[in-house]
């Protein structure tokens, strides 16, 4: 199967550098994932656009449009109502071909995420000189996402898991309120995912410590923010614990793709960045997975 995916295009009603006509899927495409951010601000002038973005895609192949935070649900599910062919994807499920297609999208701009790493001196990668914070970043997020794993696969409690990541007895509870949040997003995901093979996921945030989940800072006040992940723990942890060929994932804009340890290099982790446009061949059956962007 050979799909386009874009993602983070932030398309604004009142621009004028991108020509929509001359939108239309390459030859040989079977589908078309946008993955969120297709426009900029959500409003009516915005859903038209996105409107019409789709329009271009729908009559020669199925879309599936996942929410962003910038085009929260909804706002999907109205562009794509009046368009044959095209689905919105947060929280739902769609066989394309012999391929199922989860997705998993965002329902308000604001993506503070469930656990702050700022807010806790145990997860905060500042603590180290600036030239080291990177690896730092890496190493806490691996820490945090295997504490949270046992949490959710029930080895562990919240009160075990925080012992083992060395958290304050003051933050004890602002963790134990995220790691619950993190287990309800693991759950909804989970039910999607569960009994499915070579499923490929569709979402907006991309699985927390990928190698493209990056804090894009920008402006001096976020500096110290630019090696932090921001991406979904929950996510991360359904993929990890289901049976996924490949994900799809934006809010990032920054372009990465990350090869898992199985033999055909599941999961395949691919993110676009901004603006990202790319046409993705994926095939389970025979381990093929390979994409080329435009």
């Amino acid at each position: 199967m050979r799909l386009l995916v874009c993602g983070d295009l932030h398309l604004k009603p009142a621009a004028s550098d991108y020509d929509l006509d001359a939108v239309s899927p390459p030859e040989g495409v079977d589908a078309a994932l946008i993955v969120g951010d297709l426009t900029h601000r959500a409003g009516d002038d915005d859903a038209d656009l996105a409107r019409r973005f789709v329009e271009r895609l729908a009559p020669d192949v199925p879309v599936v449009y996942v929410p962003g935070n910038h085009d929260p649900a909804p706002m999907p599910e109205g562009v794509v109502d009046p368009v044959d062919g095209a689905t919105a994807g947060h929280l739902s499920a769609r066989t394309l071909g012999d391929l199922a297609v989860v997705g998993w999208g965002c329902e308000r701009r604001s993506l503070t995420p469930p656990l702050p790493q700022t807010e806790f001196d145990a997860l905060d990668p500042r603590s180290v000189p600036r030239e080291d914070r990177r690896y730092e970043a890496d190493r806490i997020a691996e820490d945090l996402l295997d504490a949270c794993h046992r949490v959710v696969s029930g080895s562990a409690s919240v009160r075990e898991a925080a012992a083992s990541l060395g958290i304050a007895d003051d933050e004890a509870a602002a963790f134990h309120r995220g790691v619950e949040a993190i287990e309800a997003t693991y759950e909804r995901l989970s039910e999607r995912l569960r009994g499915r093979s070579d499923a490929l996921l569709a979402t907006h945030q991309p699985p927390f410590g990928a190698s493209f989940d990056r804090h894009h800072a920008v402006g001096e006040r976020e500096t110290d923010r630019e090696h932090l992940h921001t991406g979904s723990i929950a996510l991360a942890l359904a993929v990890r614990d289901h049976d996924v060929f490949a994900a799809f994932s934006g809010h990032s804009h920054e372009f990465g793709y990350d090869a898992g340890e199985a033999a055909d290099g599941r999961p395949h982790l691919l993110n676009l960045g901004f603006r990202g446009v790319g046409v993705v061949t994926v095939d389970p059956a025979r381990g093929e997975f390979a994409f080329t962007r435009r």
